[in-house]
Protein backbone atom coordinates (compact mmCIF):
# COMPACT_ATOMS: atom_id res chain seq x y z
CA UNK A 1 0.00 0.00 0.00
CA UNK A 2 1.16 3.20 -0.31
CA UNK A 3 -0.03 6.81 0.60
CA UNK A 4 -0.42 9.78 -2.52
CA UNK A 5 -0.69 13.37 -0.40
CA UNK A 6 -2.49 16.03 -2.81
CA UNK A 7 -1.60 19.19 -1.82
CA UNK A 8 -2.73 22.61 -3.02
CA UNK A 9 -0.53 25.53 -2.17
CA UNK A 10 -1.72 28.15 1.13
CA UNK A 11 -3.05 31.33 0.98
CA UNK A 12 -0.69 33.93 -1.28
CA UNK A 13 -0.52 37.46 -2.20
CA UNK A 14 -2.10 38.65 -5.39
CA UNK A 15 -0.20 39.60 -8.22
CA UNK A 16 2.67 42.34 -7.39
CA UNK A 17 2.82 45.02 -9.82
CA UNK A 18 6.32 43.99 -11.92
CA UNK A 19 6.02 40.11 -10.05
CA UNK A 20 3.96 37.63 -12.85
CA UNK A 21 1.80 34.82 -11.45
CA UNK A 22 4.73 32.26 -10.61
CA UNK A 23 6.37 34.58 -8.22
CA UNK A 24 3.53 35.44 -6.19
CA UNK A 25 4.45 33.97 -2.58
CA UNK A 26 2.43 33.09 0.54
CA UNK A 27 0.31 35.62 2.91
CA UNK A 28 1.21 35.58 6.74
CA UNK A 29 -2.42 33.56 6.86
CA UNK A 30 -0.19 31.32 4.21
CA UNK A 31 2.31 31.10 6.37
CA UNK A 32 0.35 29.77 9.16
CA UNK A 33 -2.19 27.32 7.44
CA UNK A 34 1.12 25.71 5.86
CA UNK A 35 2.82 25.00 9.57
CA UNK A 36 -0.50 23.77 11.04
CA UNK A 37 -0.91 21.59 8.22
CA UNK A 38 2.93 20.46 8.47
CA UNK A 39 1.75 20.10 12.74
CA UNK A 40 -1.05 17.79 11.70
CA UNK A 41 0.74 15.32 9.56
CA UNK A 42 3.71 14.82 12.57
CA UNK A 43 1.07 15.03 14.86
CA UNK A 44 -0.64 11.99 12.76
CA UNK A 45 2.53 10.26 12.30
CA UNK A 46 2.37 10.44 8.67
CA UNK A 47 5.56 10.02 6.89
CA UNK A 48 6.51 11.50 3.65
CA UNK A 49 9.31 10.02 1.41
CA UNK A 50 8.95 12.18 -1.29
CA UNK A 51 7.75 15.41 -2.42
CA UNK A 52 6.73 16.50 -6.25
CA UNK A 53 6.40 20.68 -5.80
CA UNK A 54 5.78 22.92 -8.71
CA UNK A 55 8.27 25.57 -9.20
CA UNK A 56 5.96 28.12 -8.34
CA UNK A 57 7.01 30.03 -5.42
CA UNK A 58 3.85 29.66 -3.37
CA UNK A 59 4.14 26.39 -3.85
CA UNK A 60 7.84 25.75 -2.85
CA UNK A 61 7.27 28.31 0.43
CA UNK A 62 4.15 25.85 0.99
CA UNK A 63 6.09 23.00 1.24
CA UNK A 64 9.08 24.75 3.25
CA UNK A 65 6.54 25.42 6.09
CA UNK A 66 5.02 22.31 6.42
CA UNK A 67 8.63 20.84 6.64
CA UNK A 68 7.82 17.49 5.43
CA UNK A 69 11.30 16.11 6.12
CA UNK A 70 11.60 14.42 2.86
CA UNK A 71 13.40 14.46 -0.39
CA UNK A 72 11.30 17.26 -2.29
CA UNK A 73 11.91 17.57 -6.34
CA UNK A 74 10.82 20.43 -7.74
CA UNK A 75 8.65 19.65 -10.54
CA UNK A 76 8.16 23.11 -13.15
CA UNK A 77 5.99 20.51 -14.99
CA UNK A 78 3.69 20.74 -11.86
CA UNK A 79 3.22 24.67 -12.62
CA UNK A 80 -0.65 25.35 -13.90
CA UNK A 81 -0.58 21.34 -15.37
CA UNK A 82 -3.77 19.72 -15.51
CA UNK A 83 -4.75 16.76 -13.95
CA UNK A 84 -3.17 13.95 -16.90
CA UNK A 85 0.09 16.06 -16.69
CA UNK A 86 0.51 15.17 -12.93
CA UNK A 87 -0.58 11.93 -13.19
CA UNK A 88 2.33 11.37 -15.37
CA UNK A 89 4.71 13.06 -12.81
CA UNK A 90 3.25 10.62 -10.28
CA UNK A 91 3.85 7.70 -12.27
CA UNK A 92 7.45 8.21 -12.95
CA UNK A 93 8.11 8.27 -9.43
CA UNK A 94 10.34 5.40 -7.92
CA UNK A 95 8.70 1.92 -6.41
CA UNK A 96 10.56 2.30 -3.62
CA UNK A 97 8.72 5.50 -2.66
CA UNK A 98 5.65 4.50 -0.12
CA UNK A 99 3.77 7.89 0.94
CA UNK A 100 4.43 10.95 -1.54
CA UNK A 101 3.00 14.84 -1.57
CA UNK A 102 2.16 16.12 -4.51
CA UNK A 103 2.14 20.39 -3.92
CA UNK A 104 0.95 22.53 -6.98
CA UNK A 105 -2.74 24.45 -7.59
CA UNK A 106 -5.95 24.39 -8.76
CA UNK A 107 -7.31 22.80 -10.98
CA UNK A 108 -5.16 20.74 -11.53
CA UNK A 109 -5.02 19.15 -8.34
CA UNK A 110 -8.56 18.72 -7.27
CA UNK A 111 -9.21 17.32 -10.49
CA UNK A 112 -6.35 14.58 -10.32
CA UNK A 113 -7.81 13.96 -6.67
CA UNK A 114 -11.54 14.05 -8.09
CA UNK A 115 -10.20 11.77 -11.07
CA UNK A 116 -8.36 9.01 -9.13
CA UNK A 117 -11.39 8.87 -5.71
CA UNK A 118 -12.95 5.51 -6.55
CA UNK A 119 -16.36 5.50 -5.36
CA UNK A 120 -16.51 2.47 -4.49
CA UNK A 121 -13.47 2.10 -2.04
CA UNK A 122 -13.44 6.23 -0.68
CA UNK A 123 -14.71 7.34 2.23
CA UNK A 124 -18.41 9.33 1.44
CA UNK A 125 -17.26 12.04 3.64
CA UNK A 126 -14.35 12.68 1.88
CA UNK A 127 -16.35 12.83 -1.51
CA UNK A 128 -18.63 14.91 -0.58
CA UNK A 129 -16.00 17.67 0.47
CA UNK A 130 -13.68 17.13 -2.70
CA UNK A 131 -16.97 17.43 -4.66
CA UNK A 132 -17.92 20.89 -2.92
CA UNK A 133 -14.45 22.25 -2.34
CA UNK A 134 -10.68 22.20 -2.55
CA UNK A 135 -9.38 25.87 -1.32
CA UNK A 136 -5.87 26.63 -0.78
CA UNK A 137 -3.66 24.69 1.77
CA UNK A 138 -6.23 21.68 1.70
CA UNK A 139 -4.90 18.12 1.69
CA UNK A 140 -6.04 15.08 0.07
CA UNK A 141 -5.12 11.69 1.09
CA UNK A 142 -5.40 8.80 -0.46
CA UNK A 143 -4.81 5.09 -0.29
CA UNK A 144 -2.76 3.51 -3.86
CA UNK A 145 -2.89 -0.17 -3.63
CA UNK A 146 -1.02 -0.51 -6.91
CA UNK A 147 2.59 0.61 -8.36
CA UNK A 148 2.95 4.76 -9.10
CA UNK A 149 3.49 3.61 -12.45
CA UNK A 150 0.14 1.92 -12.97
CA UNK A 151 -1.93 4.51 -10.84
CA UNK A 152 -5.38 4.81 -12.02
CA UNK A 153 -7.43 4.93 -9.08
CA UNK A 154 -7.07 5.48 -5.24
CA UNK A 155 -9.22 5.19 -2.12
CA UNK A 156 -9.91 8.91 -1.02
CA UNK A 157 -9.24 8.56 2.73
CA UNK A 158 -9.52 11.83 4.03
CA UNK A 159 -9.72 15.80 2.70
CA UNK A 160 -8.37 18.52 5.48
CA UNK A 161 -9.34 21.56 5.13
CA UNK A 162 -7.46 24.26 5.88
Amino acid sequence: MRTLLVLRHADTEHVRPGAGDHDRRLTPLGLAQAAALGDHLRAAGVGVDLALCSSAVRARQTLDAARPGCAVRVCPELYNAGAGEILEQIRQVSESVRALVVVGHAPGLPALAHDLADPATSEPGALEVLERRFPPCTLATLRVDDQWSGLRSAALEQVRLA
